[in-house]
């Protein structure tokens, strides 16, 4: 596993993960997705990944859900022997939220959240967690989780310089999931300018720092990225990175350090 001590202070690199991915999307991947996330998590410094997607009738039954975890088998058996996808706290909590949310975090006046975070200590889940919720058009919800058996100090660092990589990937890992419904290729040309500016944002900048970084003034770069995501047709900046990684309109060898 990559050294989690080398990435507290800075980002980690996303490139190669958001390629696998992209290759995934796009059918060109050989590996399953489940080895896929065991080799993400590897390599951005996490224990395990998560992906659950449900049906947006919002039933309660196993067959509403659709799962590929890294966790050990004897947590997946534990998981659907208790039923917990009936009252999973991240999903619930997930469910009505849009923003990334610290599994430290999650209602402690629930009834379901201490035992089932207890319980999953045991088969080592990991004692930290982060969910990356994802609604969809047509009332599908998805939530990826992230863990890790860093300290509470590490693991807030580790977040603090990550937070919007992470997102990133979860946007991807939920095109990823859908093998059979891949994404199109539509036909989306982005100005010179409009790429730079998506490419920073996909790297974490805020909007001042891309102005700074090239030479634009702040209400040019939004103007810029709120074309690139109309063109894109995708709801926020996190979206339309992913989407023009996996669709091939910025090439995923772009997120590496050394790509200019």
């Amino acid at each position: 596993m990559l050294s989690i001590r080398n990435t507290l202070d800075a980002t980690v690199s996303i490139g190669a993960p958001a390629a696998r991915l992209t290759d995934t999307i796009l059918g060109n991947g050989h590996r399953d997705l489940t080895e896929t996330l065991k080799a993400i998590a590897c390599e951005i410094g996490v224990s395990h990944i998560a992906y659950l997607r449900l049906s947006p009738d919002k039933r309660t039954d196993a067959c509403s859900f659709i799962s590929v975890v890294t966790y050990s088998r004897l947590w997946q058996q534990r998981y659907f022997q208790k039923e917990y996808f009936t009252h999973d706290p991240v999903v619930s909590y997930g469910r009505n939220t849009d923003q990334p949310f610290d599994w430290a975090n999650l209602p402690s006046d629930d009834p379901t959240t201490k035992p089932f975070l207890t319980d999953a200590l045991n088969p080592n889940v990991g004692r930290n967690g982060l969910s990356v919720p994802l609604h969809g058009r047509q009332g599908v919800f998805s939530v990826v989780s992230f863990t890790s058996d860093l300290s509470r100090d590490e693991w807030e660092t580790y977040k603090a310089a990550n937070m919007r990589s992470l997102k990133l990937l979860a946007v991807l890992i939920d095109s990823a999931s859908n093998i059979g419904l891949k994404l199109p290729a539509v036909p989306v040309h982005l100005s010179n300018r409009e790429e730079q500016c998506l490419l920073w944002a996909a790297r974490g900048k805020t909007y001042q720092e891309i102005a700074i970084i090239s030479g634009l003034a702040f209400a040019t770069v939004k103007t810029h990225l709120d074309t690139a995501r109309h063109k894109l047709q995708c709801m926020n900046l996190t979206h339309a990175a992913a989407v023009a990684f996996a669709t091939g309109v910025l090439p995923a060898q772009a997120l590496g350090r050394g790509y200019a």
